[in-house]
C-alpha cells in the first residue's frame, strides 16, 4: 500500500516549503499543466536521471493529480540538478523496474518502507543547463 492519501492534507504546506529547494540534489520541480483548468502547476518530487531517462516514485499512487496531468499531456518540464528538462513519453512502470534508475538505497526505501507500487518513467527530449541568476551590484 502506498502512502496514505490522508497525508495529503499536509501536502500543500510541505510543497510550499520544498519548492524553493527544488532543483538541487534529487529534489526536482515538476512543472505540469492541469487537465481541466489548464493552470501551470509545480510539484516537488524526488527524481533520478539515468542517461536519457528520468524516474520518479509515485508515492501516493497513480491517481495523484500531478501523475494524471503528466500522462494526459504526454510530458512535462522539470528542473533537476541545475538543468531544465523537457520530458516526454511518460509511462507507469512497476517499482522494481523503475528502481533500477535510482540509487539502491532509495529503491529499497520505495519498495519496502513506503511500499510504492509504481514509478513514472519519462524520456528526456531536451536538456538545457540553467544559468545562475545574477545578483545586482
Amino acid at each position: 500500500m502506498t502512502f496514505s492519501r490522508a497525508l495529503l492534507r499536509l501536502h500543500p504546506a510541505l510543497n510550499r516549503r520544498a519548492l524553493p529547494r527544488a532543483g538541487r540534489g534529487s529534489l526536482a520541480d515538476v512543472e505540469h499543466v492541469g487537465r481541466r483548468s489548464g493552470t501551470v502547476r509545480h510539484t516537488p518530487v524526488r527524481a533520478f536521471r539515468s542517461g536519457d531517462t528520468v524516474v520518479v516514485g509515485v508515492n501516493f499512487g497513480n491517481r495523484s493529480d500531478w501523475v494524471r496531468n503528466i500522462l494526459a499531456a504526454g510530458g512535462c518540464r522539470m528542473h533537476l540538478r541545475g538543468h531544465d528538462l523537457d520530458l516526454v513519453d511518460p509511462r507507469l512502470v512497476p517499482v522494481a523496474e523503475g528502481a533500477r534508475g535510482m540509487p539502491w538505497w532509495f529503491g529499497l526505501g520505495l519498495r519496502f518502507v513506503v511500499r510504492t507500487r509504481e514509478c513514472l518513467e519519462l524520456r528526456v527530449a531536451t536538456d538545457t543547463p540553467r544559468t545562475p541568476a545574477r545578483r545586482p551590484g
